[in-house]
C-alpha cells in the first residue's frame, strides 16, 4: 500500500489513535486524564493532507478555490450536519430543558463552523463558565479546521503568485510563508492564557501548520535512512502516549505543553515509515486500526452527543458495562454514517450532481438547521415562561421559611414557584447592567442603587460576584431605610490587600489595583455601612498555588482590610459565603431530577466553602463588625439544600436567584440593622 492510491497505513493508524485517545477520554475521562490530545493530533494530520493536497494541486484561480471548497463541503457537511440534526432532536426528546437553549445556539453555531469562537466567548464569561456542556459542544475542533480549510488555499494561491512572479520554488516560498504562520500562533498559544486560548483559531492554527510544514519538506524528508525513520517515528508515537497519559485539566492548554503531542504527531507523519524488523507498521497496518481510522471522523461526530445525553437517558450515572454499548452503538452509527451519508457524496460528481451544488447544500443545511435550533430556542422560552403555581403567597413553606418552619419540608409543599429553566435567567440586574468588571478592567467603574433621595445614606456593597447576588434584597432594604447603595465589584477578585493569582498577568495587576483602589475609597468614603461579600476560589499569588498557604494568607490580609475599614469608623457587614452544591450546574441537576429533588443536595460538610474574612471576623471579633451567618438559610440537620421551599436556590453552581435572596430580605434587614446600631 505504501506510495500507492489509498490512505498511508501510518496516517491512518495514527488517526485511529487519535480518536481513540479523545473517546476515551471522555467515557473514562479519570483513566486517561491527557486523552484530550488527540484533537491536537488530529489537527496535524488535517494540515500535513490538505498542503500535500494543495502543493500537488495548487490553486491558481478563483475556480481553483471554488473547486476545493467544494469538495470540503462534500467531505464534511453531510455527516456534520447529519449529526447536529439528530442531536437536536434527542437533546429535546431526553435532555432537561435547562440544555435546549444552549444546545440550539451552539448547534447554530456548530452548522456555519464559529462553534470555538461561540464556546471561547463563553469561556470568559464567569457566569456561564458552569454551563453544562451541550451535545454539539465538540464541534469547536471541526470550526478550527474548517477556518484552516477556508483560509489555507487562500495562503497557497498567493505563494504561487509570489513563487511564479519571483521564479523560485513554490515549496521554497511556502516554507518561508508556513513558518512565520507557525512561529505567530505558537508564540499566540503561549501568551494567551485566558480561559478562551483553549478553542480561538489563532492559538491553534499552528498545529495544522506544523503538519503543513512536514508535507512542504516531505521530498526531503523521503531520502532519510531507515533508521532515522525508526527513530522518528517510535519518538512521535512516544511523546502522543506520554501527553495522553501524564497531561490532565491541571495542564495549561494548549500553550507550550501542546508541543509535545503537536511534535509527536508531525514526527510519525514525516517518518512514513517503511516495513522492518522494528517498525510499528505491522502493528498499524492490522485491519480493526485502518477501519478505526477510516471511521475516524464519524466517531468524533457521534461519541459526544452520546457522552452528554447518556447520562439523562438513564438518570443517572452511566454504568461501565452501559459505556462499553455505548462505544459499540457509536462505531455502528459512525459505519452507517460513512456508507450511506460520506462515502456517496466524495468525488468529483457525486451523485451525478456537478461541484458547485455544494455550496447550495452548505447554505440550504445551515438553514435547517438554523430553523431547528431557533425552533428549541423557543420551545426554552415558552417553558421558562411557566410557573408551576400561580402565587407563593399563601404558602408558609415558601422559599426561605422552608427551612425557618420546623414543620415544613426543606424542598417545600410540592410546586415549584421557580422552576429550573426559569432560574437560569434569575440573576441580579447588575450583572445585566455590567456593573460586575471583568478581572481585566481597569476602569474601576461602579454602579448605584436604592434610594435616589438627596438625603440618602450612603451604603457600599464590596466583593466579587457573590456579593453582586445579594444585590436584589439589599436593595429592597436599601428603599426601606433611605440607603443608596454605591456597588464596588469585581468577578472572582475577593476583598484583600494582597494579589490573588488570576488567570493571567493583566487581571492579577487589574485585581490588586482594583482591591486598593476599593479599600482606599471605602476607608475614606461617605459610606457609613459596608457590605461585604465574597467567593473564594483562587489562590493568594504569594502562595504559588499552595491551598493551605493561600488561605492563611488571606486570613490575614482579610483581617487588614477590616481593621483598616474600623479604623476609618465604618460598620462592616460580612455576609458569610452560602454553602456550594455538590452538583456541576444546579438548575440541570432539578431538571433531570423532577421527582428526586434530594439527588441535587449535599451534607454540609460537602458544601461548605472557605470564607477567610467571615472566618475571621467569627474567630477574631472586631469592633463594629458583624456576621451574617447563612448556613441556616441553606441548610438543615447537616444537609444543605438546592431547592428550598419551592425554589431552585442556585441559577448555576454557586451563585444564589434573585427569587431566593429577595426571600431573605428580612434576615438581611436584621443583620445591617444590627451592623448600624452597633
Amino acid at each position: 500500500m505504501k506510495g500507492g492510491p489509498g490512505p498511508r497505513i501510518d496516517i491512518q493508524a495514527l488517526r485511529a489513535l487519535a480518536v481513540s485517545l479523545v473517546v476515551v477520554y471522555h467515557f473514562w475521562p479519570h483513566r486517561l486524564t491527557g486523552g484530550y490530545v488527540g484533537v491536537d493530533v488530529f489537527f496535524v494530520i488535517s494540515g500535513f493532507l490538505i498542503t500535500s493536497h494543495l502543493l500537488d494541486h495548487a490553486p491558481s484561480s478563483l475556480r481553483d478555490l471554488g473547486e476545493f471548497w467544494g469538495r470540503r463541503i462534500r467531505r464534511l457537511l453531510p455527516a456534520g450536519l447529519s449529526v447536529i440534526a439528530v442531536t437536536l432532536t434527542a437533546t429535546w426528546w431526553i435532555a432537561p430543558a435547562t440544555l435546549w437553549d444552549g444546545t440550539a445556539r451552539q448547534a447554530v453555531a456548530s452548522a456555519v463552523y464559529v462553534q470555538n469562537w461561540f464556546l471561547a466567548r463563553e469561556a470568559v464569561d464567569y457566569l456561564a463558565a458552569d454551563n453544562a456542556a451541550t451535545p454539539v459542544q465538540h464541534y469547536w475542533s471541526l470550526s478550527v479546521e474548517e477556518q484552516f480549510y477556508l483560509l489555507w488555499p487562500v495562503l497557497l494561491l498567493a505563494v504561487g503568485v509570489v513563487a511564479r512572479r519571483r521564479g523560485i520554488s513554490v515549496r521554497r516560498v511556502a516554507g518561508v510563508a508556513v513558518a512565520l504562520l507557525v512561529a505567530g500562533s505558537l508564540l499566540c498559544s503561549v501568551l494567551i492564557t485566558d480561559a478562551s486560548a483553549y478553542f480561538v483559531t489563532q492559538t491553534r492554527v499552528w498545529e495544522l501548520g506544523l503538519g503543513g510544514l512536514v508535507a512542504v519538506a516531505a521530498p526531503r524528508l523521503s531520502l532519510l535512512p531507515a533508521v532515522v525513520r525508526l527513530a522518528l517515528v517510535w519518538s512521535g508515537l512516544g511523546l502522543v502516549t506520554y501527553a495522553s497519559v501524564e497531561f490532565d485539566h491541571a495542564t495549561v492548554f494548549p500553550g507550550a505543553a501542546a508541543l509535545v503531542p503537536v511534535v509527536g504527531a508531525a514526527l510519525v507523519i514525516a517518518a512514513d515509515v517503511r516495513r522492518g524488523p522494528l517498525s510499528p507498521l505491522w502493528l498499524m497496518a492490522r485491519r480493526p486500526l485502518q477501519v478505526l481510522g477510516d471511521l475516524s471522523y464519524s466517531i468524533y461526530l457521534w461519541h459526544w452527543p452520546l457522552v452528554v445525553l447518556l447520562p439523562y437517558a438513564l438518570d443517572g450515572p452511566v454504568p461501565g458495562v452501559v459505556k462499553l454499548l455505548g462505544l459499540c452503538a457509536v462505531v455502528l452509527a459512525a459505519w452507517a454514517t460513512k456508507t450511506y451519508v460520506e462515502d456517496p457524496l466524495r468525488g468529483r460528481r457525486p451523485l451525478g450532481l456537478p461541484l458547485r451544488r455544494s455550496f447550495v447544500f452548505a447554505l440550504t443545511g445551515a438553514l435547517v438547521i438554523g430553523s431547528c435550533g431557533f425552533a428549541l430556542h423557543r420551545e426554552s422560552e415558552a417553558q421558562a415562561r411557566q410557573v408551576a403555581a400561580p402565587s407563593p403567597t399563601e404558602d408558609p413553606c415558601y422559599a426561605a421559611a422552608a427551612l425557618s418552619q420546623g414543620s415544613c419540608d426543606p424542598h417545600g409543599s410540592g410546586d415549584l414557584y421557580l422552576p429550573p429553566l426559569a432560574a437560569v435567567d434569575d440573576k441580579s440586574r447588575l450583572f445585566e447592567n455590567g456593573c460586575v468588571l471583568q478581572m481585566d478592567d481597569t476602569s474601576r467603574r461602579t454602579c448605584t442603587f436604592g434610594s435616589d433621595a438627596p438625603d440618602a445614606t450612603p451604603v457600599a456593597l464590596v466583593g466579587n460576584s457573590h456579593a453582586a447576588m445579594w444585590a436584589p434584597a439589599l436593595e429592597l432594604v436599601a428603599r426601606e431605610h433611605n440607603w443608596q447603595v454605591t456597588a464596588y465589584l469585581m468577578y472572582e477578585c475577593y476583598t484583600v490587600d494582597r494579589p490573588i493569582e488570576l488567570p493571567d498577568q493583566a487581571a492579577t495587576k487589574a485585581c490588586a489595583d482594583w482591591n486598593t483602589h476599593v479599600v482606599d475609597r471605602v476607608a475614606g468614603g461617605r459610606e457609613r455601612l459596608v457590605v461585604v461579600s465574597n467567593r473564594y476560589y483562587r489562590t493568594m499569588a504569594a502562595a504559588h498555588g499552595d491551598r493551605g498557604a493561600s488561605l492563611e494568607l488571606a486570613h490575614k490580609a482579610s483581617r487588614r482590610v477590616l481593621k483598616r475599614w474600623v479604623a476609618a469608623d465604618k460598620r462592616v457587614l460580612v455576609i458569610e459565603d452560602p454553602p456550594t452544591p455538590p452538583t456541576p450546574n444546579t438548575p440541570n441537576c432539578v431538571a433531570a431530577n423532577p421527582r428526586d429533588l434530594g439527588a441535587c443536595d449535599g451534607s454540609l460538610k460537602q458544601t461548605a466553602s472557605p470564607d477567610p474574612m467571615a472566618a475571621v471576623a467569627r474567630t477574631s471579633p472586631l469592633d463594629g463588625v458583624e456576621v451574617l451567618d447563612t448556613t441556616t438559610d441553606f441548610c438543615r440537620d447537616g444537609r444543605c439544600y438546592a431547592t428550598i421551599g419551592g425554589v431552585v436556590a442556585y441559577y448555576d453552581r454557586s451563585h444564589v436567584t434573585a427569587t431566593y435572596v429577595k426571600s431573605l430580605t428580612g434576615r438581611l434587614d436584621a443583620a445591617t440593622t444590627a451592623a448600624l446600631g452597633n
